[in-house]
């Protein structure tokens, strides 16, 4: 591990301008869950790492401006006991299913939302991937089992935040702070894919920093829910995860998003289905249209094409359980 400076800023708005122009030259982290394990892996070498965990504004819970404001460094924690969070079940239930309550005490809400994939090739540093700088993604050949089979390409990774997807369902905006000024803009346009950026999951620039979440408390209004398989039942990633907020009327969906996890690099909006679902009664023939519809362009690689069966059922499953509730 190559040397480094430790930064402990006492201002959000200052962090910016302290920061290096080039990318990979600063490493920012609170909870440090992911960030510290790709600073011992190398798999990232920087420069300065700045301490964000003690920056006044960037933690707490606050309803404010029609809106509950989450700041970046909050520990998810904070958000599982938060009574505010659990009043929108889709969010508590996604907050909780995040790996164990000491992982929670550490990790934040910033750490979660921009947290890099979990690709085994990307892990390693026996790997020069494309998404570290090489020439190809080795699970296009290789171990593809978690990979993408929705919007991948030229880099299968899938995003693995918990968070995202459901946050994104409720129409939830981050806001950024860059030097001189702030920006906003809805969590869904915060992710990239491979194909406009296969180096970065998000929009971030190298002097910008996630300084706050911000849900409407219109969302509060939406029923919601979040239905997550993974392999172990005590804490995992991901295989495929289904986040679903809906204005409905008795068995009547009267507006509804979307967003599938664990299939795509990006928290992935399922619009065909909601296509299919916008209001109709979610019988099961229109959950079969929906899902049929939302899958059929779905490209798995030689190991995960369960993901799709995966995919269809837990969307139907999260319509009918949010229905039912």
């Amino acid at each position: 591990m190559k040397k480094f400076q430790v930064m402990y800023p006492n201002s959000a708005d200052a962090i910016p301008s302290s920061l290096p122009e080039d990318t990979g030259k600063a490493l920012l982290y609170a909870g440090g869950t992911d960030a510290l394990e790709r600073l011992r892996e190398e798999i990232e070498q920087p420069e300065l790492l700045v301490n964000l965990k003690n920056v006044p504004g960037l933690r707490g819970i606050v309803e404010k401006d029609n809106e509950l404001h989450i700041g970046a460094a909050t520990p998810l924690s904070d958000l599982f006991e938060s009574e505010k969070i659990k009043a929108q079940s889709g969010l508590f239930e996604a907050i909780a299913s995040i790996a164990t309550l000491q992982l929670r005490n550490m990790g934040t809400i910033g750490g979660n939302l921009c947290q890099r994939p979990r690709c085994w090739y990307y892990r390693s540093r026996h790997y020069p991937c494309l998404r570290k700088g090489g020439d190809q993604c080795f699970a296009v050949y290789g171990e593809n089992k978690y990979h993408a089979i929705l919007g991948g390409g030229p880099c299968f990774i899938v995003y693995p935040s918990d968070a995202a997807p459901m946050l994104t369902a409720l129409g939830a905006e981050v806001e950024i702070a860059g030097p001189g000024k702030r920006r906003r803009m809805p969590l869904a346009d915060f992710y990239v894919l491979p194909e406009d950026d296969p180096y970065h999951e998000n929009i971030l620039k190298p002097r910008e920093l996630l300084v706050s979440v911000n849900l409407p408390k219109s969302a509060m209004q939406w029923k919601s829910h979040y239905l997550k398989f993974r392999e172990r039942r005590s804490f995992d990633f991901a295989m495929v995860s289904v986040a679903v907020a809906a204005r409905v009327s008795g068995r009547e969906i009267k507006d509804i998003r979307l967003v599938l996890g664990g299939v795509a690099p990006i928290p992935w909006r399922a619009f065909k289905a909601e296509e299919v679902l916008r209001g109709a009664a979610a019988d099961d023939a229109v959950l079969q249209r929906a899902v049929d519809a939302e899958l059929a362009d779905a490209e798995p690689l030689d190991h995960n094409e369960y993901k799709v069966i995966l995919a269809k059922n837990l969307i139907k499953r999260a319509v009918r359980d949010l229905l039912a509730a």
